[in-house]
Parts: C-alpha cells; sequence; structure tokens
C-alpha cells in the first residue's frame, strides 16, 4: 500500500543528525542563516508558531487588533493570535487558486486591522503581488505562511511580504524534523525577534535524539510493503492506523502549547537543517509536479473532478486534494486498490469572530469537507496515477463543489474577543 506521505528525509539524514547528538558543541540558530538566500533578513527558529508567537510579542499590538487570516490554517495559529488578545478574522478562498480576492481583503480592512496573513497551500504559490498592493495602501503588514510551499529558498523570487514563514517540520519538504526560517524586510524587527528568543530554554539534545529514533521507525513504515504490514497488524489489534499516525507526527503535542513552542532549537537540529538547505536541489518536487499535473488532467477530462489550486501560479503539490462527493466511499475505493488517502488532515476553517457580521467562509468549508488528500512521491509512476484516478471515479461521482467563495462582507467591531474555535 502507498502510504498517504513520504518523509523527505534520508538515512543519511538520519545518521548525520544521530552523529550531530553526540557532538557537544552548541551552535546557536544563527548558523542557519549562513545557508538561507533571500534579499530579506532571516530568522532561524524552533518552528512557525515559535516565530509567530514571537513575532507578536514584538509588534506588541494593541489588544483588539485583527489579523486578517486566509480561512483555512492550522488551529496552533489561532491559538498564538488568542493569546495575544487580537482576533483573526478569516477572508474565503477560491477553489482555483487557494487564494483571496483583493477585492474580499479590502472589504474586511477595518481601522483595528494590523495584519494581513495569507498561506500557500497545499504546495500551491499564489500571487502575492496585488494583494500587497492592497496592505501597503493601507499601511497594514503582509505576513505569508510559506509551511506547505517551501521549494528552495526564496532568493528573491517572492519577497514581496514583509514577513514570510518557512517551516522545515517532520511531514515538511527539507525536513529536519523541525526547525523554521523567517524571511523579514525590517532588520531592526528581527533583532529583536533574536534578543526575545534569547530567553527560551533549549531544547536538549537527547529530545531530538530520540525524535531521530521515532522517525526512523515511521520513515521505515512508509515503505510500501511494510507500510501494508503495518496497516494489516493495527486492524488485527482493532487499533485506527490514521489516528496513531497523525498523533505520532504532530509537532507539538501535550497539554502546554506556550511552554512547548517557547523553546530554542537544540544545536544537532540547527546543524541538520542547514544541511538540509545547502543540499537541497528540488528534483524531487520536479517529479511531483510532473505526477500532480498528470493526475489533474486526467481527472479534470475523464471524470470533471476539481483539484483545489489548479490555476494556481505554480504548484508542487505537496499534498494532492481532490474535490468529491462521496468522501467515505473514495478512500474506501483507493484503500482498495492499495492507496491510503486522507480527510481533513490538520487544517481547520477560521471561524468569524463573535460580533462580526462577515459570513462564515463557506467555500473553505466546502473545500475541506469535500477533500481527500492523495499521496504523490517519487517513486509513484504515471501508472499509478492511472490506477489512483480510476479508484476516484469507481468510488465517486464528479464533484460539485462551487468553486466561487461567498462575497465579502464589512464587519462590525467585535464585541468580544473571543474565538469560537
Amino acid at each position: 500500500m502507498w502510504a498517504r506521505k513520504r518523509f523527505d528525509l534520508s538515512w543519511v539524514d538520519v545518521g548525520y543528525g544521530l552523529l550531530q547528538c553526540t557532538q557537544w558543541v552548541s551552535v546557536l540558530p544563527s548558523y542557519v542563516s549562513q545557508t538561507w538566500k533571500d534579499s530579506r533578513h532571516p530568522f532561524p527558529c524552533l518552528s512557525v508558531r515559535t516565530g509567530f508567537d514571537l513575532l507578536l510579542k514584538a509588534l506588541a499590538l494593541p489588544a483588539g487588533s485583527e489579523i486578517i487570516v486566509s480561512a483555512l490554517t492550522i488551529e496552533g495559529m489561532l491559538t498564538i493570535i488568542e493569546e495575544h488578545g487580537l482576533v483573526a478574522v478569516p477572508v474565503d478562498l477560491e477553489t482555483e487558486t487557494l487564494a483571496p480576492t483583493t477585492e474580499q481583503i479590502e472589504a474586511l480592512i477595518t481601522d483595528k486591522t494590523k495584519l494581513v496573513l495569507v498561506a500557500h497551500l497545499f504546495g500551491t504559490r499564489i500571487d502575492l503581488k496585488p494583494i500587497a498592493e492592497v496592505t501597503q495602501k493601507h499601511q497594514i503588514l503582509l505576513l505569508e505562511d510559506c509551511a506547505q510551499q517551501f521549494d528552495g529558498m526564496p532568493e528573491g523570487r517572492q519577497d514581496i511580504a514583509d514577513v514570510s514563514m518557512y517551516s522545515f517540520g517532520p511531514i515538511k519538504t527539507a525536513t529536519a524534523l523541525g526547525g523554521a526560517v523567517f524571511s523579514v524586510a525590517q532588520k531592526e524587527l528581527v533583532v529583536q525577534l533574536t534578543e526575545l528568543e534569547s530567553h527560551y530554554p533549549k531544547r536538549s539534545r537527547s529530545f531530538f535524539f530520540r525524535r531521530l529514533l521515532k522517525y526512523s521507525f515511521l520513515k521505515f513504515i512508509s515503505y510500501k510493503p511494510t507500510f501494508a504490514t503495518f496497516v494489516g497488524i493495527m486492524n488485527v489489534l482493532g487499533k485506527d492506523y490514521n489516528e496513531l499516525l497523525k498523533k505520532s507526527t504532530r509537532g507539538f503535542s501535550g497539554s502546554n502549547f506556550f511552554t512547548l513552542i517557547r523553546r530554542r532549537p537544540s544545536s544537532p537540529l540547527v546543524v541538520l537543517l542547514a544541511r538540509k538547505l545547502r543540499r537541497f536541489n528540488g528534483k524531487s518536487l520536479e517529479i511531483q509536479r510532473e505526477l500532480g499535473n498528470y493526475l489533474q488532467a486526467s481527472l479534470q477530462e475523464k471524470s470533471g473532478h476539481q483539484t483545489p489550486g489548479s490555476r494556481a501560479p505554480s504548484n508542487h503539490y505537496w499534498v494532492y486534494p481532490v474535490l468529491v462527493n462521496d468522501v467515505p466511499s473514495v478512500i474506501r475505493s483507493l484503500q482498495a486498490v492499495g492507496v491510503d488517502a486522507d480527510h481533513r488532515g490538520s487544517m481547520v476553517v477560521v471561524k468569524p469572530p463573535t460580533g462580526h457580521d462577515c459570513p462564515y467562509p463557506e467555500n473553505a468549508k466546502k473545500i475541506l469537507e469535500n477533500s481527500v488528500f492523495l499521496p504523490l512521491y517519487k517513486p509513484m509512476t504515471e501508472k499509478t496515477m492511472d490506477i489512483v484516478a480510476k479508484a476516484i471515479r469507481d468510488g465517486d461521482q464528479p464533484s460539485k463543489v462551487t468553486s466561487n467563495p461567498a462575497d465579502a462582507c464589512v464587519h462590525s467591531v467585535p464585541e468580544s474577543l473571543a474565538q469560537d474555535t
């Protein structure tokens, strides 16, 4: 069975990381900065959530300030916004691009709006230029979440945002099993972030050593023969392998979320991340892009199934979502031909805050609720994609999910800062 995700981590990477755990030399996160290539200023840290939390602390926005956010995100980002006394205001997404329109963003801006946070989803890269024109006109900071989009260092390709956030967590491209890099336009802000982070305790070498061992096991069972065996054993034991894998790959699991993210990365993690960035060449992403384009064309031509992000300027299919009518049936059909698939994942729909007139982001909800996420990586082939496409057709009818989000609207000042998330 094809596992839904293959870790972008070689056995040589694992061995190198384990070796670094035995080297008792302290390395600062800034070691990664020597490798990072961008016209802006790099700030390496433990995770995107760590850096985002530090950023909001550094900005010290007035309580009740609003952040316009892409309507699909991970829950941890909303938790951080709420922790700082701020309000997340969702902007809906178009299915074809997975991007908000400038008209929607502009309609949501009030005198309380301080930031716009746009996410590049599922491996797509959206066009930020029109959005940047809006934020510059209103003198609002523009942040981009590139956690699912990394396909190489920016090197001036898209340095439009005030802050760009890149993740190298366990299931990300070029993973070092942790770590993040923020590209920041203002050097003074990087100095402030570095000062704030310097007061955090450092994660231990033993923690990273155990993490490497855990993901070595998960990497081993992700191969086609061993994954089928693993699924079979879990079924015999009456265990939900899907939930077990999700729990195992969470970046931060535990009751005290902020204690976990407010850490500096360990030296072995810093050194491994620098190595991964130096050696990254993007060849595997080109294979993914070709396979994804082939599958997209096949599904559209033969059954009319739609791929969210199909008209994004760039897409390397970090994960491959396809819109279907009968999610359980399609997943069963895929599993019957040896293809694991997932539904929803860790993403959530951002709900409008209490007291706002803006409607629920219906299109984002439809994208999430009607998407089945497919495996797509080397060594899969076009023949594998043909099997996948047929299984989807056999398990479903062409999707009728609308591609146009509800009209954006102007909202009132919130009565409460409480988030209904």
